[in-house]
């Protein structure tokens, strides 16, 4: 018989070629740059933590790429009222994909973008969701281990060529927690991307997921509720404290929806038509602020939303034409927490904390003035003016060709 022959697709190898190259330039290039002119430490000494650098980055990557991957079953099969249960298959001919065609990103390039078994068109949205949500959560996870984003920590010295990432018990918890938060963000996003409602146990599963961790492990509040505290004041034990964040920052994601809800929900009334489908999707808005807001606090929401109805501006030509500007505004709120918690350290009021020297004094937070707060509310008040939907919502779009 004759030996099968095993097709190589050049998107598999460009993309491979490319991440091999910005290794290679990453580990050396980065070395020899860094021992230039330094009579302590030659680029050779430098191998070590660079690669180790590199490993951390890919392990991030191949989860968070990992988490999306799932992240768009649960996009598919969730609003459809179907199982999560069982191995991806093709909704064409519905054949299960192999192990290695479920290899986040890589797997697509490998298939050529086409089922093994039908050879019709798999949707190129399932390799670019998994790509951005891996990179969302790669960033996020080199930002808390290096010990370069969260205030109100005790400063990790991350400026030399010998940085290395800081893995204990209290990193690990935090950067899961947020993690999962995001993917959160990022399931109500694609299913509202779709035009399609969420599903209640969805909801419900993403606040028992930010709410309780937070009410069990007060360290995971990262900042007060309250405002002007002393330096000192650290999270942990604070469980009474950790009860009115969640209360404060639910509360404002809520002031928050309503505001928008002028222009993406303006018919929305829960006291006389609490089933109407103008007032669904004020609470599927609510819902999409209420995770972000619980994850950084009731003082930075308001910024967090503007920057969310900025990008959702900004992504207008590149979504489907059939999204609104709830499913525009509901996918960029996972990129803009991303920027809030990598930015986080930065973005945080200077204050009186020695840490935060050089940070920035705008944006809202507990050691910001209070009219730096209110500003932001002001600029919220504005966003139904560029981000704004009919009260007629268009039919639910699907994917088309892709896995399930």
């Amino acid at each position: 018989m004759p030996r099968r022959r095993t097709r190589i697709r050049m998107p598999l190898v460009l993309a491979v070629t490319v991440v091999l190259m910005a290794v290679v330039a990453y580990i050396f290039g980065l070395s020899e740059y860094q021992a230039r002119g330094s009579s302590l430490f030659e680029a050779s000494d430098l191998y070590v933590p660079r690669s180790i650098d590199v490993v951390v980055a890919a392990w991030c990557f191949w989860v968070g790429s990992s988490v999306g991957s799932f992240l768009n079953v649960v996009a598919w099969r969730m609003p459809r009222g179907q199982s999560l249960n069982g191995r991806s298959y093709c909704p064409r001919c519905l054949a299960q994909l192999r192990a290695r065609d479920n290899f986040p990103v890589f797997g697509w390039l490998a298939l050529g973008g086409r089922c093994r078994t039908c050879h019709l068109p798999i949707s190129p949205r399932y390799p670019i969701v998994e790509a951005v949500v891996g990179f969302t959560i790669t960033l996020v996870s080199i930002a808390e281990l290096y010990r370069l984003s969260l205030p109100r920590q005790i400063l990790h010295w991350h400026g030399g060529p010998f940085w290395a990432p800081v893995v204990d018990q209290q990193a690990l918890l935090t950067l899961l927690y947020h993690s999962v938060a995001l993917a959160a963000c990022w399931a109500f996003g694609l299913i509202r991307l779709d035009v399609r409602r969420l599903p209640t146990r969805l909801v419900w599963f993403a606040l028992a997921v930010t709410v309780l961790p937070m009410l069990a492990y007060p360290t995971l509040m990262v900042v007060p509720w309250r405002m002007d505290v002393a330096e000192s004041w650290q999270p942990d034990g604070l469980y009474v404290d950790a009860w009115v964040r969640i209360i404060t920052a639910l509360v404002a994601a809520t002031v928050l929806g309503r505001y928008l809800a002028r222009g993406l929900c303006p018919s929305a009334d829960p006291k006389l038509d609490p089933l109407g489908r103008s007032t669904a999707r004020l609470i599927d808005l609510i819902a999409i602020i209420s995770i972000p807001t619980i994850i950084v606090g009731w003082q930075a929401s308001p910024a967090v939303t503007v920057l969310a109805s900025l990008i959702a501006v900004g992504l207008r030509r590149w979504l489907p034409p059939t999204c609104d500007s709830l499913g525009r505004f509901a996918i960029a709120m996972p990129i803009a927490l991303t920027v809030q918690i990598v930015l986080w350290r930065r973005l945080y009021a200077v204050g009186d904390l020695g840490w935060e020297a050089g940070s920035f004094g705008y944006w809202p937070s507990d050691a910001s003035s209070p009219w730096v707060i209110l500003g932001w509310g002001a600029i919220v008040l504005t966003i139904p003016l560029w981000l704004r939907d009919t009260d007629r919502e268009p039919p639910a779009y699907s994917t088309g060709l892709g896995r399930s």
